[in-house]
Parts: structure tokens; sequence; C-alpha cells
């Protein structure tokens, strides 16, 4: 590999541009921008600097061939024919990454799956043996971008994604991505000689990069491993040289101003940690204090950078308010400074009330954000700030009236459940559900802590004013539950069409609190998630699962947290089986179980689409639940699963893999579901026997949230001895 070749280099939208001008000083030839990519020419070393050394590159691959794929034949064929044998032998390990659109499919899993077949199946044919799969640690990383029907096939030199550079092990609840950090500290123009403050810092990330950047420490230096040390043409010497010649290339004298500044004391740890693991303590200050408050800013003006929060653990329009503040704070305490401020939210940058002097489209993720910049005018001799006083600053009075009716509400409420709760064992339970249709709130507690969700619809609030509404509601809630404010966490419910509501995560804290149900305990996340890991709706029914687990082989299909397992665990079922697609939710069931000190080899996990898993399992069960999703899509077929539409399906294959006397409790949070049992009867030996009022507690009785059938397979069985 001494002539030049091919080299793409991916990146982040917004900037190429960036990394076309690291890409020509490290050498390389021909370069061109493209979306989110560039390609240049270059050599072996090259290809190994450029990992080491571009900070805002993702990855680094090779491509090998391109080809039209208009359908899965010539896709399959297309990688086949390819000589792997030269990257990977039969005793290797491989991993696939693809993007797709625009094509014959529109599934990335389908498209790596194929792409794995076709590999394996060429060694298996020439030598009886196959690489497998290894998604964390391959030695041969392939990546696939099928595009309008051309398919182009890479070996990915880099290994892990090139932004994570080995300093960040924790992180923050919005974490920023390297990449996109160091290339938002070039985009500013910072080159050191003038301080640099983030004043919400969380995890570090800016101030990290800009130390890294300011020193010269090439971004590589700080990871254990590239995808292209284990390739067979691997040049260790030429890799050592390139190494030394980056230690040699730090700068020993810069000292720089650089402050990271954030107001939660465990961002602040977590964000002191990185930067010991970047090897850059000692002169860079990360420091914990309010930025509304903060006066330790340095003597000289120099550039701000910020990511505030828009987004994670606050009500959306808050987030208004927020960037009001920040202009606000700017505008009395930076004068002759310049701001670089970075936002997802678009609407909230308005109210920053600054006139922005650049703007630059990025992206954080799947997020498009926006990259603005202010120019602070020092203020004149005798200025005195005077802040905008707002139309919401006191709440309206018919808010007041509202929010006193419906903390009336909760301690009614309270009153009423609280002694229920209590002689039943039961810490998390509804308190409140649109009991009043004009503030559309749902209300649960957890154990010390309150989930409290906004159903999202029309009102005539402007956002700062709705601002306002929230807080007086969710500081009456305080009141009435006696729940301290740090302790209620908000969140919003989108009504989504034939869906029920959205549920999606809504950051990335890790923070789990252990609740009690009926003596089994469970971990749910308030912080992360809107639906948080235990369906409170289903409290009677796994209680009626318990009751009839004893000596059963137990099945738990679209497992979600493995709630019904546990019971079914305690109830002394003799094994367990628990199904789901994302190992998230298999982990957190695994950690369920063992919380309630359930382990052993009676207890199985399997990640599969639950249709897959009845088509091939051959074990029969006694005791099934199915409790499936309105609508899904297998990622890895691209089938659609609809549950009106699919049930009778579904129960099919249910009943084929259930024992004769076995029980199935099937339940949908469809609304308009109907089941159809004439066509379910059909050639089906079963009683069925609607139960949705037996499954629904006392809590819900106001809004059931759930319908619920038993289905027993038997010959003998009558209507009236189904429930036992």
């Amino acid at each position: 590999m001494n002539k030049p070749f091919p080299i793409h280099v991916r990146t982040v939208t917004g900037l190429e541009e960036v990394l076309a001008e690291e890409l020509r000083a490290l050498g390389a030839l021909d370069i061109q921008t493209r979306n989110r990519l560039v390609v240049c020419q270059g050599d072996l070393s090259l290809l190994y600097r450029a990992n080491l050394w571009c900070r805002t590159a993702i990855r680094v691959l090779l491509p090998l061939t391109t080809f039209p794929a208009r359908n899965e034949k010539a896709f399959y064929d297309g990688v086949r024919s390819l000589n792997w044998n030269r990257w990977l032998s039969p005793m290797g390990t491989l991993a696939v990454d693809a993007n797709v659109s625009s094509s014959f499919t529109t599934h990335s899993l389908f498209i790596a799956q194929l792409t794995k077949d076709a590999v394996v199946d060429q060694f298996r044919d020439k030598t009886g043996r196959r690489p497998s799969v290894d998604r964390e640690h391959p030695q041969l990383r392939i990546a696939i971008s099928l595009f309008q029907d051309m398919a182009q096939v890479f070996i990915d030199s880099s290994g892990d994604s090139l932004h994570k550079r080995g300093y960040r092990r924790k992180t923050g609840g919005a974490p920023l991505n390297e990449s996109l950090a160091a290339g938002i500290l070039k985009l500013t123009g910072w080159d050191g000689t003038a301080p640099l403050v983030d004043p919400m810092c969380g995890a570090g990330t800016f101030a990290i990069e800009a130390g890294l950047l300011v020193k010269n420490i090439a971004p590589g230096l700080l990871r254990k491993h590239f995808g292209f040390q284990t390739w067979p043409d691997y040049n260790r010497l030429l890799y050592e040289k390139l190494l030394s010649q980056a230690r040699k290339a730090i700068r020993k004298d810069a000292a720089p101003t650089i402050v990271g500044l954030d107001i939660d004391p465990k961002a602040v740890d977590i964000a002191r940690e990185n930067v010991e693991r970047a090897g850059i303590n000692g002169w860079l200050r990360i420091e914990q204090g309010d930025f509304f408050t903060w006066h330790k800013m340095p003597e000289n003006a120099g550039t701000i950078v910020m990511n505030p929060p828009y987004n994670e653990r606050l009500p959306v329009d808050n987030v208004a308010e927020l960037f009001q503040r920040i202009g606000d704070r700017l505008k009395q305490a930076y004068g002759g400074w310049t701001a670089h401020l970075l936002s997802g939210n678009l609407d909230a940058v308005k109210y920053v009330g600054l006139r922005n002097s650049c703007r630059t489209v990025l992206y954080n993720g799947a997020i498009e954000c926006r990259l603005l910049k202010y120019e602070l005018r020092a203020p004149s001799p005798g200025h005195v700030f005077t802040r905008r006083v707002r139309q919401n600053d006191k709440p309206h009075p018919k808010w007041i009236e509202k929010a006193d009716v419906f903390g009336n509400r909760l301690r009614k409420n309270l009153k009423h459940y609280s002694k229920w709760a209590a002689r039943e064992g039961v810490t998390c339970w509804r308190v409140y559900d649109r009991d009043i249709p004009e503030l559309p709130f749902i209300i649960d507690f957890y154990g010390d802590r309150l989930h409290f969700s906004e159903v999202q619809r029309n009102h005539d609030h402007s956002p700062l004013e709705h601002t306002s509404y929230l807080e007086l509601m969710v500081k009456k809630a305080a009141e009435a539950t006696h729940i301290a404010p740090e302790n209620i966490y908000f969140k919003k419910r989108k009504p989504q069409e034939r869906r029920g509501f959205q549920y999606t995560p809504h950051g990335t804290t890790g923070e789990f609190v252990e609740v009690r149900e009926n003596n089994c305990r469970f971990l749910v996340n308030l912080a992360d998630y809107l639906d948080v890991g235990l369906f409170l709706d289903h409290r009677n029914t796994r209680l009626m699962v318990k009751n009839e687990a004893s000596g059963k082989d137990f099945l738990n299909l679209y497992a979600y947290t493995g709630s019904f397992t546990v019971f079914a665990a305690t109830g002394g079922a003799k094994s367990t089986t628990t199904v789901d697609t994302a190992h998230t939710y298999l982990d957190w069931a695994k950690k369920n179980l063992h919380l309630n000190g359930l382990r052993g080899a009676q207890h199985h996990f399997v990640r599969s689409d639950a249709v897959q898993f009845l088509k091939r399992t051959t074990k029969e069960f006694d005791l099934i639940v199915v409790d499936p999703p309105t609508r899904s899509v297998n990622r890895s077929s691209g089938r659609v699963f609809e549950v009106q539409k699919d049930h009778v399906r579904l129960l099919r294959l249910i009943i084929e893999n259930t024992r004769p006397g076995g029980k199935i409790f099937f339940s949908t949070n469809y609304r308009t579901f109907e089941l159809d049992e004439a066509d379910l009867r059909q050639g089906c030996q079963v009683h069925v026997r609607e139960i949705t009022m037996l499954t629904t507690p006392i809590d819900f009785e106001r809004k059931p949230s759930h319908r619920c059938w038993l289905i027993a397979k038997t010959k003998s069985s009558t209507l009236n001895n189904l429930l036992v």
C-alpha cells in the first residue's frame, strides 16, 4: 500500500470542510467533500495518521468495491464475489455496519445480516469453516453503504468510532460527541491565546477537547486500539514510528486559560475524572458554580462555548426561559467576549434576545442543531443593565384558581388511595389521571418520588406563559403530596395516531430507583424514559400470573423489563423464558430477577422477535403472558406487526407452543381493539374469557388503560373454571 489509494473519512454534518482542512494538513491528495464525508487519496501512513490525528473524523474507511444491487440476490452475490480471505481467516471474527436509503430495502440490519451471510458462506464453501460475529471487538469491521440501489463495500480502519477518545468513561445527562465538540472549537477560531469558558460543561467535553487542541495532543494517543491493527497487512513498525512522532509533537510549554463550569456537583466530579484521564489536569480548571451568578471569569475577554440543556429532564417549554436568562447574563457580564451557543431547540434560541453574527447547521446525533455566534459589546461607561420584565413573572389569577382545584383533587385522591397502597404493600401507584379534563396530567407515585407527565394538547399559552403555568402546577403537586420538588420528574406525553402514547428515551442519566410491589422488588428509571420500567396498570395481572405459576414452564413474550417473569418465578415456576428484541430491556429484566434473589439456569433470556421465537422454539409452555405493542416494525426483516390485524396469527403460534391445559394471558392497550374470537377458535381447542375488569387495579378504574383475555388450551375446561 505504498502507492496512493482512495480513503473515505466520515464526519458529522456541518464539519466536512473542517475535516478536509485536517486531512490537507496531513498531506492528503485529491480532497473532495460530500455530505458527512471527505474523500481523498493517500498511502498507508496517511490512513494511520488520519485515525491518530483527525479530531473531527468519525471513521476512516478503505473502499473495496461498488456495484449495482437492485435486489437481495444481486447484493448478496456482489458481496460474496470479493476475496474476503485477503482480510479475514476462517477462524476470525467480523462485524458489519450498514447505512441504507432509497433502495430495494430500507432496513440496515437486514443488509448487515445479508452481508455477514455472504462473507461466511464464502468461507464455509471453501474451507468448511466460517468466521464468527463479534460486535464489540471484531478482527474485521465491514461497512456497507446502499443508496439508490448502488452498494459500496468498505473495511473500517478505525474500529470503534473515533469520537471515543478513551478519556470519557462516565458522562452527564446529555453528553456531547467529542468529534463534534472539537469541530465546534475549530469553527469558533479559538487558538488558545485568549481564555475559553464553557459555563455549562457537563462531562467537560469542550474543555478537554480545547486542551488537547491547544497542546497539540493527537486525540488517537488516548486510544488503546484501532481496527487496522488486526488487519493481515498491519505495519507495526510504521505505526509505532507515527506514535513516537505524535508524542514528540505535544507542546510542553502551552498554558492556555480554559475553564469548565457546572452547577451539578456530580457533573463536576465526572468532568474532573475525565480531565485526569486525558492527561491535561493541573492547569485546566473545572469548577462548580452557577453560570447566572458566577463571577470568577478570567480578567481578559475571550471565548464562551456552551451547549445548554434543551430537551433533557426539563419541560421543553422551560428552555425558553432558560435561554432568555442566558441572553441576559451574556449581555450583563460578558461584554467584549464572543459567545458560541449550540442548541437543538430552534425555537428556544429566539429567546436569547441577542443578534447573532453567524449560524452554522450541525447535527448532534440525529438532532438538527444551530451553532450561533454572538459578538458581545462591552458596556459603555456608566451603563446600568436593566433586565427585561416578562409578562409571566407572576402567575395569571385564573391559573392560581386552577392550581388550587388541582391541589384539592390530589389531596382527595391521596387520602383515598394511600391507605389501600399501604395495606397492599404497594409503593408505586397512580394518584391522578386527567381527573380534571382541563388539567391533563398523569401523576404516579414511585416511593418518595413523583412521576409527573403532561399530555400535550392545544392551548393559547405562549412558551414562557406555559412555563409559568407548568411550574405552578408542579409546585402545587409538591405541596399536596409532600414530595420534595427535586424528587418530581416531569415529562411530556405526545398523543400518537393508532399507537396510544409515544414512549421514547428522554435522557441518559442511568439513574435507577428501587420500588416494591407485593413483596417483589423492581428497578425503575424515572429520569430517562417515559415508560419507566414498570407498567402499573398490570399490577393485578402480575399477581394472577404468580398464583398460576407454581411448577409451570413460563413464557414472557414482549417481556420489556421482565416484571411478569419476576412474579412467575417468585410464584414457583419450574422455568422461565423471557423474550424481547431489545438487549437494554433484557439486561434490565435480569437485574430485576437478581434483585429478587432469582438466579439459575432455569431462567432463560432470549433476544428475539416474538413471532420468530415461536416459529423456532421446540419447547412447550404451561403459562404464557403476551402483551404486544399496538404496532411495531421488525428491524431486520422490515415486517410490520399490527395488533388488530395480526393478533390471531400471533395467538395461533402461541397456542401451538402451549401444552393442553395451559393458560395464556393476552393483553393490549390499543383502545379500539376487538378480539376476533370466532377466527381464533377455528382449529384451536381453546376457551376464551375477557378478564379486563379483574386485571384493572383500583387506581386505574377511573381510566382503564388496557384490555385483557385469559385463553385456556384445554378440551375439558369450561369458562367458569378458567380462573383458579
